[in-house]
């Protein structure tokens, strides 16, 4: 199981407002996407930045998020 205690995101200002159901929808992505074997524990994990259309809809944008998390997530445990 994937553990997230605080999940950080810098959203340009038209995203802002949509900031709370974005970071929902990045943990439903993630709960789909990543697989944790074993125990692993990581203090902090940065991503680099994503990039999505200002018209991106909130799942979108959540899915490039949460792709972005788990390549990290994935080169931490090579």
């Amino acid at each position: 199981m994937l553990t997230i205690d605080r999940l950080r995101m810098q959203l340009p200002p038209s995203f802002r407002d949509r900031a709370g159901e974005i970071a929902r929808l990045v943990g439903e992505e993630l709960a789909t996407t990543v697989s944790v074997e074993g125990d692993l524990h990581l203090d902090r994990l940065a991503v680099p930045s994503v990039e999505v259309s200002p018209q991106a809809t909130d799942r979108e944008v959540a899915r490039a998020v949460a792709q972005s998390i788990h390549t990290g997530i994935r080169n931490e445990t090579r």
